[in-house]
């Protein structure tokens, strides 16, 4: 056996050549500008994949269309481009969600103007106040309807006491 301590002996360093890669980050920071591109074209201008897929990359005419959608399919799968489209929808489904509120704030507020201002006519004033009681609530009918149960017979018997009692009124 040899001396361990020997000085002549290279050092040896451990390399590992099987590095993992790191998970894909979800919030969409390593697309590229294309990818970010065409996941905005199918998002906000409500482009196909092919189209959005045209758009952001230099296809030529000469390419034929499976190839073409095979392509912009493969890009769509692709988990980062998922996310990111899923990200950007729920962005633009709570964008409309406030200016839907900011419409309906803008509008009620209008009435409300109306309502208390003197100078304009009474028709629209009381308008404006019975829109506004309309949107709280205030004039809801509520229906109750009970049912209970009934056997063939009974219905039947309901029935024709009604046919008589209007054919009895019709004949008089």
């Amino acid at each position: 056996m040899t001396d361990k301590k020997d000085k002549n002996k290279p050092k040896l360093k451990l390399v590992s050549s099987n590095k993992q890669s790191p998970r894909p980050k979800p919030n969409g920071s390593e697309l590229t500008a294309k990818q970010f591109g065409f996941c905005k074209d199918i998002v906000h201008s409500g482009m196909t994949l092919i189209d959005a897929y045209r758009n952001n990359y230099n296809v030529s005419d000469d390419i034929k269309s499976n190839s073409l959608r095979a392509m912009a399919s493969k890009l769509r799968a692709d988990i980062n481009i998922t996310l990111t489209i899923n990200k950007l929808l729920e962005e633009k489904q709570q964008l409309n969600k406030m200016q839907e509120v900011k419409k309906e704030e803008v509008i009620l507020n209008k009435l409300m103007q109306f309502a208390e201002d003197d100078n304009i006519n009474d028709a629209v004033r009381v308008r404006s106040l019975e829109l506004l009681g309309k949107n709280l609530g205030l004039w809801t009918d509520n229906i109750s309807i009970e049912e209970k149960d009934k056997t063939s017979t009974e219905i039947e018997h309901e029935l024709k006491a009604k046919l008589k009692s209007l054919l009895g009124s019709s004949e008089s």
